[in-house]
């Protein structure tokens, strides 16, 4: 079991020995079962399927404007995937990986959230929905542009990430880090009680918290 500690958070990757998977054709449509494969490459924009994917690295797969629900996703690893557009629902995952995936326009709830690594990913006007967060989630070096966060973000850590006109509306955020991220434009600060900034991020979203507890800023 491999382990990664980011911003003190440390979170378990994905047990997979390629060696023992079994090379498998991209197939998300209709009832699926992957487990112990790999697949690489394939068309499966705009399917529509529902099942489960554990242990496996899938690469380089157009899923955009897919639709999977429910998604139960154990001990995988994304690679360059195409998420544009598409629509996760009803999802249960632990030990994932997304490493350098487009993802722009995705909708994504998840039930469970246990051990999530994202890097290198676009997210831009990405909607995520998060019941509960185990252990811990962390997106490094990802791209949020108007993206919208709800639900629990409680040990979620975004590290180096862009987050401009980023929408916010926490249940949960003690231990959330954004510390090490560009954080510009973004609304809901408010709800995130618990949640780490550094200072200077503070000094320039003081503004913005006031317009949100009801302040005018006179001058």
């Amino acid at each position: 079991m491999e382990f990664l500690k980011v911003l003190g958070k440390t979170i378990r990757r994905p047990s997979i020995e390629e060696e023992d998977l079994e090379d498998e054709v991209a197939a998300f449509r209709g009832d699926f079962e992957l487990n112990t494969v790999r697949v690489q490459r394939g068309d499966q924009s705009g399917v529509t399927g529902e099942g489960s994917v554990s242990v496996a690295l899938v690469s380089d797969v157009d899923l955009s404007e897919s639709r999977l629900a429910p998604l139960e996703l154990s001990d995988v690893r994304f690679e360059e995937v195409n998420l544009a557009n598409a629509v996760l629902a009803d999802v249960t995952a632990q030990r994932v990986d997304f490493l350098r995936c487009q993802a722009i326009g995705l909708r994504v709830s998840l039930g469970l959230a246990s051990d999530i690594y994202a890097e290198d990913c676009r997210f831009d006007y990405a909607t995520f929905g998060i019941d509960q967060v185990k252990n811990a989630v962390v997106f490094r070096r990802c791209s949020f542009r108007e993206a919208v966060f709800v639900g629990d973000l409680s040990n979620v850590v975004f590290d180096e990430c862009e987050m401009s006109q980023v929408e916010f509306e926490a249940t949960r955020a003690s231990g959330c880090d954004l510390t090490t991220s560009r954080i510009s434009d973004v609304s809901g600060l408010l709800t995130l009680r618990g949640a780490k900034i550094e200072a200077f991020q503070a000094s320039f979203l003081g503004a913005q918290f006031a317009k949100e507890a009801g302040l005018t800023v006179a001058g």
